[in-house]
């Protein structure tokens, strides 16, 4: 591949990465919800909401942030009644994370909205070059990822009980668990 497209391939990605995460999270937290709440929280409740109830070391795992920094994003998240903390009596350093009513609604809301307004952006495309946008992502992040487990376990979305048949990290067999 010459400079020239290596260097338009990486402003095409550069842009396509800027409209996922500008249009599809950024932006939807103030549009859907007054709540104050952050990307990095979104994600939190994501996390949760994929895995359903997980203890906090799992959770500080699967955002790839400390135990205090996940602790302490918890607390804010459970102030705003979007999640709640259940300690175990019988070992009270093991806490468990689990939606509120309010936070799963709004978890589901916001992933609702996401596929959305994805599918609406893919449905205006005609269908070859939806079908090869797709065939050539599964690809990249596959051969972008290749054998190495380090960045296998740096990209993987930790996509827990909806983890999706087909997913170019599984199917690369570099991680043998993807939750």
């Amino acid at each position: 591949m010459s400079e020239a497209s290596s260097a338009e391939a990486m402003r095409a990605s550069d842009l396509f990465v800027q409209i996922m995460y500008k249009t599809l999270s950024q932006h939807l937290i103030a549009e859907l919800t007054d709540e104050k709440v952050s990307l990095p929280q979104v994600h939190a409740m994501r996390y949760v909401w994929l895995h359903q109830n997980v203890l906090m070391g799992d959770l500080a795992a699967g955002l790839r942030i400390s135990y205090p920094s996940a602790t302490n994003m918890v607390k804010r998240l459970e102030r705003q009644g979007l999640v709640e903390r259940m300690v175990n009596p019988a070992d009270r350093r093991e806490v468990e994370v689990r939606l509120t009513v309010r936070g799963r609604d709004l978890t589901e809301l916001m992933e609702s909205e996401r596929i959305s307004r994805l599918r609406t952006v893919l449905d205006a495309m005609p269908d070859e070059d939806r079908a090869a946008l797709l065939r050539g992502l599964y690809r990249f992040v596959q051969v972008a990822v290749g054998e190495d487990e380090d960045i296998a376990s740096d990209v993987c979305l930790r996509c827990g009980a909806s983890a999706a048949p087909g997913c170019p990290i599984a199917e690369s067999h570099v991680l043998h668990v993807c939750r």
